[in-house]
């Protein structure tokens, strides 16, 4: 497979390989209602809803998904919560996204180690965004879980987000380990991780990745600004992937690139037994839909 350059691609391929069944919580609003409709009309999802009936109905029957999904009532949102996790953990529904409700409800049952879909592994959030201007893809990531991930834990993210890389087509992806600078400073813990990380990849820990660091972002995605400072490195100006050193970096990396930079931004969490699709609340129903077609994506890893 050829590497996917932009959501019209990533809707494209998921819709070949046929659909996935996905659980939808607490789909109380437009945005999910839509893009649980396209996720159905174009091959991606077989959609059961988990939530309040006197809700989801009237939108149902307002797209005119009336017979083609299946409601799961349940007023009580820890009571639809856990109904669409066990769902999973039964192995009835091979994906999990979100509709109107916090991340943190959400993810408080799904990551819990006695009633959750928790696989023994670190879970991580990625941003895939389509940037206007910009030739392919960049994740980003973590942004809206780990908050101070430690160079262990930073090792695990970057595993996570070059397997989603590679799911995207992309056989060689290539990591930026971001920090305000470019060289190795020691009251800046941040490259020293990132020196760390390139040192483990040099020695093949990262398998066909490159990860390379410490990189400012702009060297990181501009091969000019990498040129102009003299970096030499694979990585430089052609990242796939940004790893940032802590979620408020990776939280307001994302948002700035949507809201200046007018990215749509596909958002999951990696790592649990299913990919968990994590559309923003305040999304596009687009991005929402993008993000239902890359956790079908996933859901076949």
């Amino acid at each position: 497979m050829e590497a996917i350059l932009n959501f019209k691609q990533l809707i494209a391929e998921a819709k070949r390989q046929g659909p996935v069944n996905v659980a939808v919580v607490a789909p109380h609003d437009e945005a999910t209602i839509l893009a649980v409709k396209e996720g159905i009309e174009n091959n991606l999802a077989i959609a059961e809803l988990y939530g309040d009936k006197n809700i989801i109905t009237p939108l149902v029957e307002e797209y005119g998904l009336s017979g083609q999904v299946v409601i799961q009532h349940d007023t009580d949102r820890t009571g639809y919560i856990q109904a669409a996790v066990q769902s999973v953990r039964e192995g009835k529904n091979n994906l999990l996204m979100k509709g109107k409700v916090e991340t943190s409800h959400i993810l408080r049952v799904a990551l819990d180690k006695t009633i959750g879909i928790n696989a023994g592994r670190l879970c991580s959030f990625l941003a895939v965004c389509e940037i206007p201007g910009f030739e392919r893809l960049l994740i980003i990531t973590d942004g809206a879980l780990n908050i101070a991930p430690t160079l262990s834990e930073k090792v695990e993210i970057a595993k996570n987000a070059i397997d989603v890389a590679k799911t995207l087509g992309i056989k060689e992806p290539k990591v930026a380990v971001l920090a305000a600078i470019e060289r190795v400073n020691p009251k800046m813990p941040a490259t020293l991780d990132a020196d760390a990380l390139a040192k483990m990849s040099a020695d093949g820990e990262f398998g066909t990745a490159i990860i390379d660091g410490p990189f400012a972002f702009d060297n990181a995605i501009s091969v000019e600004a990498a040129r102009k400072k003299g970096i030499q490195s694979k990585v430089a100006g052609v990242a796939d992937i940004i790893l940032v050193p802590c979620i408020e970096v990776g939280n307001a990396l994302s948002k700035a690139i949507h809201y200046i930079g007018k990215s749509s931004n596909a958002t999951i969490v990696i790592g649990a037994k299913v990919p968990i699709v994590i559309p923003s609340r305040a999304g596009k129903p687009e991005a929402k839909w993008a993000s239902l077609a890359l956790g079908a994506l996933l859901g076949r890893m």
